[in-house]
């Protein structure tokens, strides 16, 4: 179990030597409220964001941790691979996490039971809808979303797009009982967002669905061996392959878009840490998650390194 949550001694005396220093430094030193730390808000507490294990969950997780710890007095642990999203949930929920990582349809058609119709196919209906039963039923406070969002997508070679004229998914119904495509080894069965309802909804079939490994996939599609693959939207390697997302003009897929989830206690007590992740609302759009996603999967940077760096980029420490 979680210890409760107090100022370290060492922690303590730390500050109280900076606080000396400056107090007795005449002129010269940092400005206030950097280098010392000494007039920020917040009485020093360690907060603790967990995630799930991957690049983009780890990226956002260290975008907070950079925010909180540049505005406010406060260190942030990032606890990584919590492995799923019920254990980030669970961990917040039990106060062992103070915030988590995770997707508005996550949340939507898992843990709050929901089911996809039509009307819930507005992004902004299913955050609000989100946002008022995780306070309610968890009293979890749901941020403002990032701006993008993570599905499952069809990619083909830039190429192929080029000459097809391909822009988005109803495009490929011409071509498509010709196409082979590439899916991982749960799309094709997935209950409801499945290979059965994609063509119910957009009236065509493929010449061959391929079931393999996630990361075979992209072998495969290198090498030809397929025409398309159903991917994520936001998976860096789609840029190292150089591969189009086609877009989904129907909405076949539910809004998945990324958000901080948080303790509202842990907000409540701490209203500056609200204060200053509140610029991650619309801060990040589908093609930039994409990109900060390859800089971690493909070329093997470090999540906290990409964080600080975009958010540097705009301004925000």
């Amino acid at each position: 179990m979680r210890k409760q949550k107090s100022l370290p001694v060492v922690l303590a005396l730390a500050l109280l030597a900076v606080l000396m220093v400056t107090g007795c430094s005449s002129g010269g030193g940092a400005p206030a409220g950097q280098e010392t730390g000494g007039e920020k808000p917040g009485d020093g507490t360690t907060l603790r964001i967990g995630s799930q294990g991957y690049a983009e969950v780890e990226i956002q997780a260290e975008i907070a941790k950079a925010l909180i710890e540049a505005k406010t007095n406060h260190k942030v642990e990032h606890v990584r691979g919590l492995g799923s999203s019920m254990a980030t949930h669970e961990g917040t929920v039990s106060g062992d996490l103070d915030m988590n990582v995770s997707f508005t349809g996550t949340l939507f058609l898992g843990l709050l039971e929901q089911k996809l119709t039509p009307e819930w196919r507005d992004p902004d209906k299913v955050w609000q809808y989100v946002h008022d039963k995780m306070l309610e039923k968890y009293n979890l406070y749901i941020f403002p979303a990032y701006g993008y969002n993570n599905v499952y997508a069809i990619a083909v070679p830039r190429q192929m797009a080029e000459e097809m004229k391909l822009e988005k998914i109803s495009d490929l119904a011409p071509y498509a009982k010709d196409l082979r495509v590439a899916t991982d080894t749960t799309w094709q069965d997935y209950p409801g967002q499945g290979y059965k309802e994609f063509q119910e909804l957009y009236g065509f079939s493929f010449k061959e669905a391929i079931p393999m490994d996630f990361g075979l996939m992209y072998r495969a599609i290198a090498n030809d061996e397929v025409d398309a693959i159903v991917t994520y939207s936001t998976d860096g390697r789609n840029i190292s392959h150089d591969l189009v997302i086609l877009e989904d003009d129907k909405q076949f897929n539910p809004p998945y878009y990324g958000i901080l989830v948080a303790r509202n206690q842990t907000l409540q007590e701490h209203p500056e840490v609200k204060e200053a992740l509140e610029v991650l609302g619309g801060l990040i759009d589908t093609e930039t998650m994409m990109s900060l996603n390859a800089r971690v999967d493909v070329d093997e940077e470090e999540p906290a390194k990409v964080a600080r760096d975009f958010l540097k980029e705009k301004g925000l420490i």
